[in-house]
C-alpha cells in the first residue's frame, strides 16, 4: 500500500505558514543498546559511533559516521557514507535506498527497526517568496528563507550545503547584507580556484620575505574583511594542513601571517559552503570533525531545482524582468506551456543552468522568444506533434556514442560542452574575459584556463 505523504502545510492563527512534518523513530532490536528508541525529529539524521552523531551506537563494528537518514518531506531514505562494514537494508547491502514502515537495518552488529511516528514537528516558513536576490515561493525555499531571516542578524557561523548551482553564494551574500555587518566588507575565498601553495597566504596574509615572490607585506582575507564577513566557498577543498589554523581562527578570533609570529586579532563572521558530503569526508579522514562542528553552528541545505520545480515560473519572470525591466510573459512565447515543459526537465545544473537559459533567451534576436529552443546544443525538451507531454522524450538531446568506453565518451561530451559554452560566452561579451566570468559565475582564472585549453584566445 502506498504510504501517505508525511508533510502538509497549515496557516497559523497569525497567517504565518508552517510545515507540519511527520516524525519517525529508530528502535534498536539487537546489539549493545538493545531496546533503546530514538525519535528522528529532523533530517539529515546521522548514525555512527562518533560523539557528533544524532544516534551514537556503542558498536565497534560501526564506523564513526556510518550512515545518514534523510527526508524530502514525503519519504525517508538512508545513505551509507562509505562505512567500513557497510549498511544493510532487509539483508541487502546498500549505498542509498528508500525506507518504508518496518524497514530493518543492520549496521555492524546492531539491528535497527525504522518506523514512522504518530508525532509531528511544526516547522515555520517565511512569509516571503524571496530573501534579497534569492527567489522561491515553494515550501522548501520558504524554509530556507525563514532560517536565513532568523540567523542573519546574529554572528552565528553558517554552513551552506547543496549541489553546485543551487545559489549558495547568493544566499551567503544576502545573509551578510541582512546582518549588522552589512556596511563592512564581504570577502569571498573560492577554495577550489586557489593554488595550494598560496592558499594560506590568501587566507591569513604574509610578511615580506616569507617565501619566494613575497616582496612586501600583504593582508589576507580575514584581515581584509575585519568587521565584515568571510565567505569560504567549497570549504571541503581546504587542504588538511590548513584546517587546524582555520579552527584556531574560529576559536580564538586571531590569525598569524605567513612568516610571522605576531598574533593579530580579527572581528569577522564566517559563512562557508560546500557541495561535498562533509560527513563522508570526515569518515574518510579528509576533513577534521572538530572543524566541521565549529563551521556548522547553523547548517542550511539548499535543495536542487528538481525538488522545487514549482518555483520555475517565478524564477523565469524574475530573471527575465531584471534583464528587460518589463513583463517576462511578453518576452517568452506561450509562457504557460513553456513553463510546463521546463518543469518536466530535471536541471542537473540547478538554478545556475536555468539562469543561463534565461540569459540566452534574453539575447535571442526574435521576440517573443521560443525559450525551448535556447538550450545549449539543441532543444531543451521534445514534445509530441499534438503538443501533449511525452515523458519518454523529456531529456536534453545529446549525440552520445554508446559503443565507446564510458569514461572516454563522458570526457568527449564535457569537452564539447565546455568548448561551445565558452565560445558563445566570449562572443556574446565581445571577448571581455572579466565580464564573461561574471556572467558565467566562474572564476576569471578558471575561465582563462579553459580559453587556453580550447585555443579561444583570439
Amino acid at each position: 500500500m502506498k504510504e501517505a505523504h508525511q508533510t502538509f502545510v497549515v496557516p497559523a492563527k497569525n497567517e504565518e505558514r508552517h510545515l507540519i512534518k511527520k516524525k519517525a523513530s529508530i528502535l534498536i532490536l539487537s546489539g549493545p543498546q538493545q531496546g533503546e528508541e530514538v525519535i528522528i525529529e529532523s533530517t539529515p539524521f546521522t548514525i555512527g559511533s562518533s560523539d557528533g552523531c544524532d544516534l551514537i551506537l556503542k558498536d565497534t563494528a560501526v564506523s564513526r559516521k556510518h550512515c545518514i537518514i534523510k527526508s524530502d518531506g514525503h519519504t525517508f531514505s538512508i545513505e551509507d557514507t562509505n562505512s567500513t562494514n557497510g549498511s544493510f537494508l532487509c539483508g541487502l547491502r546498500i549505498m542509498h535506498a528508500y525506507l518504508t514502515p518496518g524497514s530493518e537495518l543492520r549496521l555492524g552488529n546492531t539491528r535497527l527497526l525504522f518506523s514512522p511516528s504518530l508525532e509531528f514537528t511544526d516547522i515555520p516558513l517565511s512569509q516571503n517568496n524571496h530573501f534579497g536576490d534569492a527567489i522561491g515561493a515553494s515550501d522548501a525555499m520558504r524554509r530556507i528563507f525563514y532560517l536565513a531571516e532568523s540567523y542573519s542578524p546574529t554572528d552565528a557561523t553558517i554552513m551552506l550545503t547543496g549541489e553546485t548551482g543551487t545559489g549558495k553564494e547568493i544566499l551567503a551574500e544576502e545573509i551578510h547584507k541582512h546582518s549588522k555587518r552589512a556596511n563592512k566588507p564581504f570577502v569571498v575565498i573560492d577554495c577550489t580556484s586557489i593554488s595550494r601553495d598560496i592558499v594560506e597566504s590568501e587566507l591569513f596574509g604574509h610578511v615580506k620575505g616569507a617565501f619566494t615572490g613575497a616582496t612586501s607585506d600583504r593582508s589576507g582575507a580575514f584581515e581584509s574583511a575585519d568587521g565584515g564577513t568571510v565567505f569560504l566557498d567549497e570549504i571541503g577543498e581546504l587542504p588538511q594542513e590548513l584546517q587546524p589554523k582555520l579552527l584556531r581562527v574560529l576559536e580564538k578570533r586571531e590569525i598569524k601571517r605567513v612568516g610571522s609570529n605576531d598574533i593579530r586579532k580579527i572581528d569577522v563572521r564566517i559563512i562557508c559552503a560546500t557541495n561535498r558530503n562533509i560527513k563522508k569526508e570526515i569518515n574518510e579522514g579528509n576533513f577534521r570533525e572538530d572543524l566541521y562542528y565549529r563551521l556548522s553552528v547553523v547548517n542550511i541545505e539548499l535543495p536542487p531545482l528538481r525538488e522545487h520545480k514549482e518555483d520555475i515560473p517565478l524564477l523565469a519572470e524574475t530573471f527575465m524582468s531584471r534583464l528587460h525591466n518589463t513583463n517576462a510573459r511578453d518576452e517568452i512565447q506561450d509562457f504557460d506551456n513553456a513553463m510546463n515543459a521546463l518543469m518536466r526537465y530535471d536541471w542537473p545544473g540547478n538554478i545556475r543552468e536555468f539562469r543561463n537559459l534565461i540569459d540566452r533567451a534574453y539575447y535571442h534576436i526574435q521576440k517573443p522568444v521560443d525559450i525551448l529552443q535556447c538550450q545549449q546544443g539543441g532543444t531543451l525538451l521534445k514534445q509530441s506533434n499534438n503538443g501533449s507531454n511525452n515523458e519518454e522524450e523529456n531529456s536534453v538531446t545529446n549525440n552520445v556514442d554508446t559503443t565507446k568506453p564510458f569514461k572516454d565518451e563522458k570526457n568527449r561530451l564535457i569537452d564539447d560542452f565546455e568548448h561551445q559554452y565558452i565560445k558563445e560566452l566570449l562572443a556574446r561579451n565581445n571577448g571581455n574575459v572579466s565580464k564573461s566570468a561574471r556572467e558565467a559565475d566562474i572564476e576569471r582564472a578558471y575561465l582563462q584556463r579553459l580559453i587556453k585549453k580550447y585555443g579561444l584566445n583570439s
